[in-house]
Order: structure tokens, then C-alpha cells, then sequence
């Protein structure tokens, strides 16, 4: 299989330099004005690229077995036990105390996954920006077929067992929710059965101030009648007496003072009549009021039993809510660790099922014996106002991104291996830096004058 090879330096348009040029560009960034090296060394490192069919992308893999991603993955507690905890209780009353017990929000802990091999870095940038083949020694390579077979594995099967976990949740939140509305359903029942009953018992107490309005309407009547009969005939015989009394007054028979003691008698006895047809018609309404407080009361007890359920449907509903938010929070960090694992597949322009590329260092010894790992970077090409001043060489390039783990397992594991390869290419190397100068730069143009030789 023929190996890609990744730019060592592009242009702001992402398009790589000239080999020659990047190689200098390479050695200019890494040494700066003045820094001078005793080694440098063009290194390849090997990677492979696996089409994920899960997400259409690629997984990027570590040839070298150095570099490794570590993933935090959720788990779960047996929901299982609850589930057939709650199926075999019969009584409501237990059922909702375990409701309202279980720790929905707990879960077992956390499970890391280290996948071997397996790099976690967007190199899509560079995969589109192939380059020409650098004159580079590549890092050998460790890793078999059993070794990438069972990364995909491994990522397959954490991806299936977060998807069973999303479908856990789903069954017991589906489950949950039809055991609740079960219990609504019950409650709601129940609110229907308290109100038909006092609806019935509140038709028949109407139906009984009807009938009793019409019966003391007509005993009203026929004793307000009678009452008012008796009483008119008296006062008629009192008219009857003050008539005569003003004849005699006329007559000077008797006093004013007579008189007036008889209009006393009259307003006296008016009053009196007045007073038990008050009452008699208060004795009558008295009736109509018990029957309207009995209805006023059962009204009152009706609204005060049906709030009660009403009251038990708002907490059935406010305890599915409590548990719903903590499946779905616990759903929601599942489905954020399978975007996290799908995420290690990067988009790459290829249409192969697996290909090999080499990822380009320049890896430099100071004077020092420090080493300096230069990763692939851009080249900034961006004229100075006046054109005439050469630039500051330690501008030349800026990041494209975080190669921090590369340079740590180079420095750690390989420059002990590494012997110059780059003053072979002195030659080429000059003619990338003289391009350098003529772009701006105040860069040194003679290969060894980077050196201590």
C-alpha cells in the first residue's frame, strides 16, 4: 500500500510548499535567529487510516503503538431489580413509596477505556493537503492487523453498549410512565366516582328543595291568609272605634288625648299583626334554608375530596417529572460519550477502506543537547509594509494544531535513536531557504551556518 504523505509546512491557502521550502521553513522555526544544533533529523511518523463504517469517517491510527485515547464511559445501575421490584408490588401505597425511594439520579460509577493505538487529533486539515514524499526515515511500525481489528472492535462494542443503554433508559422510562399514568388513572377514577356520588346526593337534595319550595309556598299562603284575615277584621273593628272617637271629638264628647290613646292602640296592634306575619313566613324560610345549607355543605365536601385527588394527580405527575428529568440527564450524558466516541472518526478525502500516512517531524538537538520537535505548521508569507526590511525568522510559521503528544513520546522514546539525515540534503535545504530570504526573511542561507559542526 503506498503511503501518504503529510505537509511538513502549507501556505495560507492550505496548500503545501515545495518540498525544499519546507524543510526550511521546518529548520528556520525551530532554530529562530540565532539557536544553532548539533543534530537534525526528518522523521516520519506512520499512521493508518481505517474507514469507521459506523459514521462514515475515518479512524486514525498510531502504527507505532505509542499514542493512546482514553475515554470515560457511564455505568449504570440494575434497573432490572427495581423494574421487577415495582411489577410484583401489589399495593399502590408500596408502589409509590418505592417510587419515591429510588435513587433515579445514582448511578455505579465510571468505566475508563484506554484504546490503544487509537489517535484522537483532527488531522483533516492535512489529510487534504497530500504532499510530496519528504526525504524522511519513518519510526518502525508495531502494530499487526490483530491490533486494528480489535480497536474497531472495542469502539464498536462501546458503541453498542451505550446504545443498549440509551434503549435501558428508554424501556424504563417507558415503563415508569405507564405505571404512573396507571395510577392517574386510578385517582382519576376515583375523582369521577367522588363526584357522580355527591352529583346524585346534590340532584336528590335539589329535587327535594323543589318539592319543599312548593309545599311551603302553598302552607305560606294559606296560613299568611288566615293570619291576615283574623288580623284585618280587628283592624277594621279599631277604624270602626276611631271613626266614632273623631265624631265624638267633633262633638266634644271626648279629648284629643282619647283619641290618641286609641291611634296608640291601633299602631300597637299593627305592629303586632306585622310582626307574626314575619314570623310566619321566617318559620317558612327557615325550611328552605336547611335544605339549601345541606346543599351548600355537600357542595363544599364534594370540592374538598376532589381537590384531594386532584392534589394526588399533581404529585403523581411531579414525581414522574422529578424521575423523568434524571433519566433524561442521565440519557443526555450518554448520548455527549457516543458523540465523544463517534467523534474520534475524523472526515478525510479518501475513498479507500484503509490507508497509510506518514506524518512529517524535524526533530533538532541544540547546542544544549535539548531537543526541539517541529511539527507540520503554516507558513506565514505575508509581506512586510515596506518590502525592503527582512522579517524577524521567528514569525515565519504559526500552529495549526496541538501535536503535544507526538513531540512527548519523540523526546521520550526516540532521539536517544536519531542521527542526523539532514545535512545530506544540504543542497536542497539551501535552495528552500534562499526562497525563504527572496519571501523576506532574515533567515541564514548556508545550511551549516545552523550548526555546530
Amino acid at each position: 500500500m503506498n503511503s501518504i504523505f503529510i505537509p511538513l509546512a502549507i501556505d495560507e491557502n492550505g496548500q503545501p510548499l515545495p518540498v525544499e521550502k519546507q524543510i526550511a521553513v521546518a529548520l528556520v522555526s525551530g532554530t529562530g535567529k540565532d539557536i544553532r544544533i548539533k543534530m537534525a533529523h526528518l522523521l516520519g511518523w506512520p499512521l493508518t487510516l481505517i474507514k469507521y463504517e459506523r459514521s462514515g469517517g475515518y479512524t486514525i491510527f498510531d502504527q507505532t503503538l505509542n499514542l493512546f485515547t482514553s475515554l470515560q464511559f457511564t455505568v449504570l445501575q440494575n434497573y432490572s431489580i427495581i423494574l421487577n421490584t415495582l411489577q410484583n408490588t401489589k399495593s399502590d401505597e408500596e408502589l409509590l413509596k418505592i417510587l419515591r425511594s429510588f435513587k433515579w439520579a445514582d448511578i455505579k460509577g465510571y468505566e475508563e477505556v484506554i484504546f490503544k493505538g487509537l489517535v484522537n487529533i483532527d488531522l483533516s486539515r492535512l489529510f487534504s493537503t497530500g504532499s510530496q514524499q519528504l526525504p524522511l526515515s519513518t519510526l518502525p511500525k508495531e502494530a499487526t492487523q490483530f491490533d486494528i481489528d480489535s480497536l474497531i472492535s472495542d469502539l464498536n462494542s462501546k458503541e453498542e453498549n451505550i446504545q443498549n443503554n440509551l434503549n435501558i433508559l428508554d424501556n424504563v422510562t417507558s415503563k415508569i410512565s405507564t405505571i404512573i399514568t396507571i395510577l392517574k388513572g386510578k385517582r382519576a377514577e376515583e375523582r369521577k366516582q367522588i363526584e357522580d356520588k355527591y352529583d346524585q346526593i346534590i340532584s336528590q337534595k335539589q329535587n327535594e328543595l323543589q318539592q319543599k319550595s312548593v309545599e311551603v309556598k302553598k302552607n305560606l299562603e294559606s296560613e299568611l291568609l288566615q293570619e291576615a284575615k283574623k288580623s284585618y277584621e280587628r283592624v277594621a273593628e279599631i277604624e270602626t272605634s276611631l271613626a266614632k272617637a273623631e265624631i265624638d271629638l267633633e262633638a266634644g264628647l271626648i279629648t284629643q288625648k282619647d283619641l290618641e290613646a286609641l291611634n296608640i292602640t291601633k299602631s300597637r296592634y299593627l305592629q303586632d299583626v306585622q310582626q307574626r306575619l314575619q314570623s310566619t313566613k321566617q318559620k317558612y324560610k327557615i325550611e328552605i334554608k336547611r335544605i339549601v345549607d345541606e346543599i351548600n355543605k355537600i357542595k363544599q365536601q364534594k370540592q374538598v375530596e376532589v381537590e384531594a385527588k386532584n392534589k394526588e394527580i399533581g404529585e403523581l405527575d411531579n414525581l414522574l417529572n422529578y424521575i423523568l428529568k434524571h433519566l433524561n440527564d442521565l440519557k443526555g450524558k450518554l448520548k455527549a460519550e457516543l458523540e465523544n466516541l463517534k467523534s474520534v472518526s475524523k472526515r478525510a478525502p479518501f475513498i479507500e477502506d484503509k490507508i497509510d500516512v506518514i506524518l512529517p517531524f524535524l526533530v533538532l538537538r541544540d547546542s544544549y543537547d535539548r531537543f526541539i520537535v517541529v511539527p507540520p505548521s503554516l507558513y506565514r508569507n505575508k509581506r512586510s509594509l515596506f518590502g525592503f526590511f527582512k522579517r524577524d525568522p521567528t514569525d515565519i510559521t504559526s500552529k495549526i494544531m496541538d501535536f503535544s503528544p507526538f513531540e512527548k513520546v519523540i523526546i521520550t522514546t526516540y532521539t536517544t535513536t536519531l542521527n542526523d539525515n539532514l545535512l545530506q540534503l544540504k543542497a536542497q535545504v539551501e535552495k528552500g531557504l534562499e526562497d525563504l530570504y527572496n519571501d523576506g526573511w532574515n533567515v541564514r542561507r548556508q545550511l551549516e551556518s545552523y550548526y555546530i559542526l
